[in-house]
């Protein structure tokens, strides 16, 4: 593994479990999983690719694990079910307001988590780490085709 990697690779494990520890109090307080909670995180801000297929599509999670949240989700009414007017079998999941105060309380520890991680890094800094993650997700996602 060539140096580049290794900082990267080991900063982003970082970066994760400093994430994780800040959120598993919200993730307690609410009896949710870790894919519970990343999942409301998606259809809180997925606008209209809003189905099981759609999480699935992002690749963080296998179809079953996501069904299997889904129900628990519906079932502690934090997400509700519409089946779609066009195609029956297409099912279009949607946070419901009983989320709202978990999604506020998420975003507010995702912004102190930033505020932390990126203190004192410039803006132009920032900005060129953001050209080259672009860069990277691109490459990932190219490769990813060549994968399958």
């Amino acid at each position: 593994m060539c140096e580049m990697e290794s900082i990267i690779f080991t900063n982003l494990s970082k970066f994760k479990k400093l994430y994780e520890k800040k959120l598993c109090k919200i993730y307690e307080k609410y009896d949710l999983r870790k894919i519970d909670m990343e999942i409301v995180v998606y259809l809180g801000n997925c606008g209209n690719e809003d189905t099981a297929r759609d999480i699935a599509n992002t690749n963080m999670f296998t179809k079953g694990h996501i069904s299997q949240s889904i129900k628990r989700l519906a079932e502690l009414g934090f997400v509700e079910i519409n089946q779609d007017k066009n195609d029956k079998r297409v099912q279009h999941l949607k946070v419901t307001e009983n989320v709202r105060p978990m999604l506020e309380e998420l975003k507010k520890e995702k912004d102190n988590v930033a505020t932390c991680v990126f203190a004192g890094i410039t803006e132009e800094e920032n900005q060129m780490l953001a050209q080259i993650f672009d860069k990277m997700c691109a490459n990932i996602m190219k490769e990813m085709e060549n994968v399958d």
